[in-house]
């Protein structure tokens, strides 16, 4: 008599978890519209220099992240505008901004999530769509990590993953040396051409694929909190032509990008409406002001290296 008492009870639960296994489960991807425009700002040098440093700020959206593919689609159009305009070639060196990886943790989730109006809304549909997993991955963590931060581990090795096949398979399909920004990464190592993430301190992770798409030298790893320390560290870049320093300070400062000869670097930084880093982890500093936006979409700037820079910079928004 018991048993057919529970009965109706099981039914119930089995219905309920039945309704919320099926709400839970990442909705349609819904309509992507990007704006694939860009915009050269900056050139300098002549034409006849085999060897150039392009920068790329670009203009990236929540929605820009739904998947690698999305993110990769962006990127590419840059590239192709700058290879239109014959600033990519064998020896080019392209610049990304710091913490652009650091968002394909957005990856593979329901729509809504895309067009939410604050990280901590965007943070409740991670969090009611991945609540098991969330907890796990708490549980493991060193110390009591906040929930930005238990995010971000929690998607830490397959962001990773992505991170690697996207950026190494631009690098290869233009030909070029990429300095692929950066992203945060609990405890990344690289095991045999590969990278993997642990469960130790989160470090701001800076590699650098070579025109075969592999990792070229040894990436730079910076401590989080990197603003601590007080101290700029210089990553070196050589290529057959032309040497690249990259200098950091601080998960969320604007990283300067020079190459060798000039007297001050350019500012890298992310364009758009991507939420505050600082939002996400406390181990990053605070954002800076944005100014006024000179042109719409993503902006390039080119250095050829045949010609002695200047000092007399364009003006370097996000500082």
């Amino acid at each position: 008599m018991r048993k057919l008492q529970l009965i109706p009870t099981l039914l119930i639960l089995a219905a309920l978890l039945g309704t919320y296994a099926n709400w839970s489960a990442p909705g349609s991807a819904g309509h992507y519209l990007a704006d694939l425009r860009s915009t050269l700002i900056h050139e300098e040098g002549t034409l006849e220099a085999k060897a150039n440093l392009l920068v790329v700020r670009p203009e990236l959206f929540p929605s820009d992240y739904r998947s690698p593919e999305h993110l990769r689609l962006k990127l590419a159009a840059i590239l192709d505008k700058a290879r239109d305009n014959g600033l990519l070639n064998e020896h080019s060196v392209v610049a990304l901004p710091d913490q652009i990886g650091t968002w394909l943790l957005l990856g593979g989730e329901r729509s809504e999530l895309y067009s939410a109006r604050s990280l901590s809304e965007a943070q409740a549909w991670l969090v009611l769509d991945n609540s098991h997993q969330l907890a796990w991955t708490w549980l493991q963590s060193e110390g009591f990590p906040g929930m930005g931060e238990t995010l971000l581990r929690m998607k830490a090795e397959k962001t990773a993953r992505d991170y690697q096949q996207l950026f190494g398979s631009l690098a290869r399909e233009y030909r070029i040396t990429l300095l692929a920004g950066s992203l945060l990464l609990p405890e990344p190592r690289l095991e045999n051409g590969t990278l993997h993430t642990g469960k130790g301190p989160l470090y701001n992770f800076a590699p650098v694929f070579g025109p075969d798409g592999n990792l070229l030298g040894t990436p730079q790893t910076q401590a989080c909190p990197a603003k601590a320390t007080g101290q700029a560290t210089v990553q070196e870049v050589h290529t057959e032509k032309l040497k690249v320093l990259v200098s950091r300070q601080g998960c969320r400062s604007p990283s300067l990008v020079r190459s060798a000869g000039m007297q001050t670097g350019i500012a890298l930084f992310l364009r758009g409406r991507l939420w505050p880093l600082e939002d996400l982890t406390e181990c990053c500093g605070q954002s800076a002001p944005e100014q006024e936006r000179v042109a719409p979409g993503s902006h390039l700037l080119t250095i050829r290296s045949s010609l002695e820079p200047s000092t007399d910079l364009p003006a370097e928004e996000g500082q």
